[in-house]
């Protein structure tokens, strides 16, 4: 009987060995764990406005307990990088921010002109379009008013055709704005004299 219950139950130097093996894994995990925090925190007091960052921020953001972030704050604190800048808020003190802090408040930089282009340009657009709008309506305007003077005849055609010919021009380019489904019609006379017909029967 006292051979079976040694076979089951292991020796006391054995399970203070065991606890002992497995409190160094848990305290390594630990360790590690905290060091890769560390990381996030910093980049976090990188990227806070003039490197003022809030703990209950931080917190939030890296989604940990608080008293994990006072672990941080008190080693950085120690070795002075950091210091309380007032109630639940730190500031870096340190010689220099590391490097990919530099290179994040140039991000940061180079992002806020972007977007202060970006805003400008909406701006500008939203400018233009309004000219633009402008523009259609008193178009629009014009055409109703004066809708049946608006076609070109047989003597304006002579004058452009002219008036390409001395310019050099051997191809002439003619925009007709007509109703919609009108069909038109362009023939050219041996002496070439543009003539225009449209299906519709209107001025075109």
């Amino acid at each position: 009987m006292n051979n079976q219950f040694q076979s089951i139950y292991p020796k006391t130097e054995d399970n203070d060995s065991q606890q002992g093996s497995m409190s160094s894994s848990q305290s390594c995990r630990y360790d590690s764990s905290l060091g890769l925090l560390t990381k996030k925190f910093i980049n976090l007091l990188c990227s806070s406005t003039h490197g003022d960052l809030d703990l209950n921020r931080a917190a939030a953001q890296l989604k940990v307990q608080k008293r994990r972030i006072y672990d941080i704050t008190n080693v950085l604190e120690g070795i002075r990088l950091i210091e309380k800048n007032s109630k639940n808020h730190v500031r870096w003190i340190g010689a220099s921010m590391p490097n990919h802090c530099e290179r994040n408040e140039e991000l940061e930089r180079q992002l806020r002109l972007l977007k202060e282009q970006n805003q400008n340009l909406d701006k500008e657009y939203k400018r233009l379009n309004g000219t633009k709008q402008k523009l259609d309506q008193e178009i629009e305007k014009v055409l109703k008013s004066n809708g049946s003077d608006c076609y070109l005849t047989m003597k304006d055609f002579m004058k452009f055709e002219d008036k390409m010919m001395m310019n050099g021009d051997q191809e002439s380019f003619v925009v007709v704005n007509a109703p919609y489904d009108t069909s038109i019609e362009i023939h050219k006379s041996d002496n070439n004299i543009i003539q225009k017909k449209s299906k519709d029967k209107k001025k075109v």
